[in-house]
């Protein structure tokens, strides 16, 4: 969910997997898939990078729970589109790693196995 502000000031939330699109009318105008629109404070960009930063960390989400890592390009507010660096990377699993448990699988589960 990303937060926004309403012209009177009071704060909401949206999922931004139900933005349509956005436009600008001069005010900025979110339109939902289901018909629904609201008039917010935030610029138009604002509300752009609001929904990239959430679908970017619903990826590193995704990314860490299948196993592999993700991480956020270090210019990512500055960057307008690729901002998202994903890699899978092999760790050790000598016990001493501060990483959580599914970055420790075995070495074997990371390589495809099709040598018949």
């Amino acid at each position: 969910m990303i937060a926004v502000t309403c012209r009177n000031g009071e704060y909401f939330s949206v999922d931004p997997t139900h933005i349509e699109r956005v436009e600008t009318d001069p005010d900025t105008v979110v339109h939902l898939v289901d018909g629904t629109k609201y008039v917010v404070k935030e610029s138009f960009d604002d509300v752009l990078r609001m929904v990239r930063d959430h679908h970017s960390a619903l990826t590193v989400v995704q990314k860490r729970l299948a196993g592999g890592t993700a991480e956020i390009a270090d210019n990512a507010s500055t960057v307008r589109s690729s901002a998202l660096f994903v890699e899978r990377r092999r760790y050790s699993r000598d016990g001493d790693s501060m990483r959580s448990a599914a970055d420790r699988r075995p070495v074997a589960d990371l390589q495809d196995d099709d040598t018949d």
